[in-house]
């Protein structure tokens, strides 16, 4: 026996079990799922939160705004981001309370004569959800020739809106007066100081739907 022959080794093949392509595929989809997903969820954009309440007429700034990053997937076009505020500023055309995400419909081009301000005496104290930026009615009730009574009260001015409501001091304090500064459409204003004139009795009454979006 010659013991000198070369020995002839086989080469085994390779065999690629189909399910293991398979679940490669899978385990690479689902991480490009997985990463495209949390890039998505991640994403923020910046807009304009209101550092103060801002009355309808105000005008402001970007110096008046705090920029806040926020997720607001397909609504970032609905609030005010840094961009959409020229450097002159901008007129606030409906109230926006401390703290809220800034609408990109409450700031615009608004004519600042169309309204004024003034101070009205109520009778009764104001009612505790008024504040700041409400909207409400004027109503008031003339004083009849005597004097002694008064007529069924007519709205005076519908939305108006509060800029202030004046606590009284002192010996005021005591009184079932109140005093409120009223933003009013400018010709508005001369029927408001004829009724004060006249001594009618004022009074304010809340609407029912809010300015300020929620």
């Amino acid at each position: 026996m010659d013991r000198s022959a070369p020995t002839v080794r086989t080469h085994r093949s390779f065999f690629v079990d189909p399910r293991f392509l398979v679940g490669l595929a899978l385990v690479l989809v689902s991480a490009v799922g997985v990463t495209w997903l949390v890039a998505t969820v991640d994403q923020t954009v910046e807009v304009y939160v209101a550092s103060s309440t801002l009355s309808t007429g105000q005008r402001v700034t970007a110096d008046d705004l705090s920029v806040a990053h926020v997720r607001l997937g397909s609504a970032d076009d609905r609030y005010l981001e840094p961009a959409d505020i020229p450097s002159e500023g901008a007129v606030v055309v409906r109230p926006v309370e401390k703290g809220e995400l800034v609408p990109s419909s409450a700031v615009g081009d608004a004519r600042s004569d169309d309204d004024a301000q003034v101070v009205v005496t109520v009778s009764g104290p104001v009612p505790s959800i008024i504040d700041q930026s409400s909207r409400v009615t004027l109503w008031a009730s003339a004083a009849s020739d005597s004097g002694t009574t008064f007529e069924a009260p007519v709205v005076l001015v519908a939305q108006a809106e509060v800029i202030s409501v004046i606590e009284p001091t002192g010996l005021v304090a005591s009184g079932t007066e109140m005093h409120v500064e009223l933003r009013v459409p400018r010709d508005s204003v001369a029927s408001v100081l004829e009724a004060m004139a006249n001594g009618a009795s004022l009074a304010i009454v809340p609407d029912n739907e809010p300015l300020v979006e929620k």
